[in-house]
């Protein structure tokens, strides 16, 4: 899996214990070299050994001042917030799982990344599983949170590889992906409303933003337990200097992705799909806590080093790709 994907969560965790529990553990990236998909690990859970898949993704020094990103769920913007948990059983490994941030957009309504509800390019060692057999825990910390169930789940249609991807050269497969990176969004439909509402959201944005705060459970701080929002200015990838942009892909050049730069460099597995947030304020002033974004990806070198720490990228949101989807799973993802 080549996303900075969310944390990795155990359902049958939670059912064993009988409550309404998920852990989040894991998370992912994307690659400038494709790598095969990085195999599950142990988690290190003081409740017990937990099996994840990782995505790997930029890795940095410990930067992050704790008492400065940990949010109260119970407030704005976390309040619509929470962690999507995913089981992906295997044979050899019935307890497998992956999990997500997402965030309500409507009262049944969730945005999330794409690849969160459908990896690619596909991974063998984490099978797609029903979007049925998924949970939301809204405002989740601490192994506790407000469940939810999955009605169902869509990606963005365009978030897709070509038919002929598996024939493809590497560099044509790298362009596939890079063009995908484009259109990773996605959204889930619960089988309740929200009991906190929903986050306010912009499309079609250009020109407006160039600060935002990402929201999301990141494994490397307080092992994803806490919701964290990590500050950083918000720019078009087609507007990177020349010194930057010559190392990146198609991708990292584009008028349709976006990225986000800022100090805190540890805040990578568990943030896919989470939001990110263009004037965050708990007050909930006007025009305050709008999403503009949702974490996709990061990109790394053959040697596992980000090419920039700190540095996040995301699928420009537009009306005419949005609005579309969002009808459809309102209406049942038909």
């Amino acid at each position: 899996m080549h996303r900075v994907s969310a944390t990795m969560a155990l359902i049958a965790f939670a059912v064993a214990l009988g409550v309404s529990r998920a852990e989040a553990v894991g998370s992912g990236a994307s690659e400038f070299e494709r790598q095969p998909s990085t195999p599950p690990r142990t988690s290190s859970s003081p409740q017990g050994a937990l099996e994840k898949a990782i995505r790997v993704a930029q890795v940095g020094p410990s930067t992050a001042p704790i008492e400065q990103t940990s949010g109260n769920p119970s407030l704005a913007p976390f309040k619509w917030v929470g962690l999507l948990s995913e089981p992906h059983p295997t044979k050899d490994k019935p307890n497998q799982g992956t999990s997500c941030t997402a965030q309500f957009i409507a009262p049944r309504v969730l945005l999330t990344a794409g690849h969160c509800i459908k990896d690619l390019p596909p991974d063998p060692s984490v099978p797609p599983s029903d979007p049925k057999t998924w949970t939301f825990w809204l405002q989740y910390q601490n192994f506790e949170g407000i469940k939810f169930n999955v009605v169902c789940a869509k990606e963005n249609p365009l978030w897709a590889l070509p038919s002929n991807y598996d024939t493809l050269t590497q560099d044509q497969k790298n362009a596939a992906i890079d063009a995908a990176d484009e259109h990773d969004f996605g959204m889930i439909l619960v089988d309740q409303d929200s009991p906190t509402g929903a986050m306010p959201y912009a499309l079609d944005w250009k020109g407006k933003v160039t600060y935002a705060s990402r929201v999301g459970y990141p494994e490397n701080i307080l092992d994803a337990e806490i919701v964290q929002s990590v500050p950083g200015i918000v720019f078009f990838t087609d507007g990177l200097p020349m010194n930057i942009a010559k190392y990146g892909r198609p991708a990292m050049s584009s008028p349709n992705t976006v990225g986000h730069w800022g100090p805190i460099t540890d805040a990578t597995q568990g943030m896919s799909g989470g939001a990110w947030v263009y004037h965050p304020d708990p007050g909930e002033s006007a025009n305050s806590n709008i999403l503009v974004a949702v974490t996709s990806f990061s990109p790394f070198n053959t040697h596992n080093q980000p090419f920039y720490p700190g540095g996040t990228f995301a699928a420009y949101l537009t009306a005419a790709e949005f609005n579309p989807l969002f009808v459809s799973v309102s209406n049942g993802c038909k």
